[in-house]
């Protein structure tokens, strides 16, 4: 027989639902039956929370975005009443939910519609929550609506998708352009992704130079890679360069932060292959991305702790057969990981700006170590030292490089940087105004890797140069039955030696290479066939003149 306070309650428009705890012998509670629930509670879960029911047997009807067993736990333990706010796909309703125990140790579970409040706040977050600059929402609005096509996708069952777009290279059109520039090229991605907006695509101003397009309710996956191609191929038309990554809910994760994140992991796999592409996440994409936040984690104690090695390469004049000199180059052994390759840590830490002191390090090794030779053997070859462009856009470079010759009393002419066309990338006079200043003070310029950027040859009237080192890549070839990569070469060294550039062939392995080298009048080679990098003590013993000390193929 129905009590006076369940006629009173089952007149209410409140949603009412009472939970009984289940105990086992040791008066542990091991779950929760329904004790009762009113009409109102009736309506909204559509008789779905039956009297005697145990929460086990309703988890697939209840909301999943309410961690309901989670709170009925902390009320009943705790004895302090929670509350929860959370959207209803299956209402289209926003719910503020209070959990209190009752005096008989029941939990009562009081639902208020706050669809009405919300909305308010919603419009009233609208108007400050719009990039004034685009009239698209910003990042608080994608937040937003992310929680609510996430709950809509999942009650459903359908997929959505986050597809992050980052403007390439806008910095530089702030640098070259002006700020005007910039936010114009900032409107314009706006007035493409405007085209697209439909009940299922909104898009967003999600930072600075990057913008969010939020996908929902699609019945198909693919649909959401041909809407993605779509607006791609959209901003290909408009000659505007994009680097996008899209992650598909349920299909990578369920979780909003998730999404998120695996998103921006493809834009960062649509950078590091080229840019102006778009990239869909793949898990191998995180275990590539945790590798790299471990690297440049060692990376940091391996600075701090002294960790790295300075190994030293010979070069030798070709006509003559006399050592030039030794490029200094880096090595890492770290105790978990093992050997890790400099073509993979040194561009992580040119990302992480941990190239500054590491390039520091290198630098001041080098210079050191020539001194010690000058000092033992009466040395008189060149040290040649790698520098990053990040390293020398520094301010201080100039000065920390023309401090360190002074103090160790080594002669400049002695001492040679050599950089790569990624200098030139950012700011091409300051780079210049950089170089001619080190050549001022005495110090050689020499160009790595010549032949592996399609600018190379234009580079060579601009930068102040004294030495073109040949990559590797030209070397290999260089024998080979059509004769092209020799021609090539050939033809490389002919003009660089008009120009007054001394040449460097790297990767030198075999000695059919070193007689066609020799016969192009290239100056100095440099690779296995001669001599391996080699640790300080190696290279001690060979100036002290252990010739066996010299690692050959």
């Amino acid at each position: 027989m129905m009590t006076d306070a369940q006629k009173t309650l089952d007149n209410i428009t409140t949603p009412v639902l009472v939970a009984e705890p289940v105990k086992n012998e040791k008066e542990e509670i091991t779950s929760f039956v329904i004790a009762y629930t009113n009409r109102a509670m009736d309506e909204l879960s559509e008789n779905s929370y039956t009297k005697g029911k145990s929460w086990s047997d309703i988890e697939d009807k209840v909301p999943v975005q309410l961690p309901w067993y989670k709170l009925l736990i902390q009320t009943a333990r705790n004895q302090i009443p929670q509350n929860y706010t959370f959207f209803s796909a299956r209402n289209n309703a926003w719910y503020k939910v209070d959990f209190s125990l009752l005096p008989d140790q029941n939990i009562s579970i009081l639902f208020t519609n706050i669809t009405a409040e919300m909305t308010y706040a919603r419009k009233l977050k609208e108007a400050i929550s719009k990039d004034p600059l685009t009239g698209l929402p910003n990042r608080t609005g994608f937040s937003d609506d992310l929680d609510i096509c996430i709950e809509n996708c999942r009650f459903q069952q359908k997929y959505a998708g986050v597809f992050i777009l980052d403007i390439d290279n806008l910095k530089n059109i702030n640098e070259s352009s002006g700020s005007k520039a910039g936010d114009q090229a900032i409107i314009s991605v706006a007035e493409i992704l405007k085209r697209f907006e439909r009940d299922t695509i909104h898009s967003y101003r999600y930072g600075d130079d990057e913008f969010a397009v939020l996908i929902s309710n699609q019945n198909y996956l693919d649909a959401i890679l041909t809407i993605s191609d779509t607006i791609f191929d959209c901003f290909q038309m408009e000659k505007i360069q994009i680097s996008g990554g899209i992650s598909i809910f349920p299909f990578n994760t369920e979780q909003k932060e998730e999404l998120i994140r695996f998103s921006n992991m493809a834009v960062h796999y649509s950078k590091q292959n080229g840019k102006n592409c778009i990239s869909i996440f793949e898990p191998e994409m995180q275990r590539r991305f945790i590798q790299k936040l471990t690297i440049q984690s060692k990376m940091a104690a391996a600075i701090t702790e002294c960790n790295f090695v300075q190994y030293y390469q010979p070069q030798f004049d070709v006509s003559s057969g006399k050592l030039r000199g030794f490029e200094a180059l880096i090595r890492w052994t770290d105790d978990e990981l093992g050997e890790i390759p400099p073509s993979v840590f040194i561009p992580l830490a040119e990302e992480s700006n941990l190239i500054i002191p590491i390039g520091r390090w290198v630098l001041q090794t080098a210079l050191s170590t020539l001194k010690n030779w000058q000092k033992k053997y009466n040395f008189n070859g060149i040290i040649s030292v790698n520098v990053s462009p990040i390293q020398l856009a520094q301010e201080e470079f100039i000065y920390e490089l023309q401090s360190l010759i002074r103090s160790n009393g080594i002669n400049p002419n002695l001492v040679e940087i050599e950089i790569t066309e990624g200098v030139m990338l950012h700011n091409m006079e300051e780079a210049i105004e950089k170089l001619k200043a080190i050549q001022d003070m005495g110090v050689r310029v020499s160009l790595d890797d010549f032949g592996t950027g399609y600018s190379s040859l234009s580079y060579l009237q601009a930068l102040p140069l004294n030495t073109l080192k040949i990559d590797k890549s030209f070397i290999q070839d260089i024998c080979s039955s059509d004769g092209i990569q020799a021609n090539i070469t050939s033809s490389i060294i002919t003009m660089v030696a008009r120009m007054g550039l001394e040449t460097i062939a790297e990767g030198v392995e075999d000695i059919n290479q070193f007689e066609l080298l020799s016969k192009f009048h290239c100056n100095v080679i440099q690779g296995f066939l001669q001599g391996k990098p080699m640790p300080f003590d190696m290279c001690d013993s060979f100036l002290a003149g252990d010739t066996k000390a010299l690692l050959k193929n």
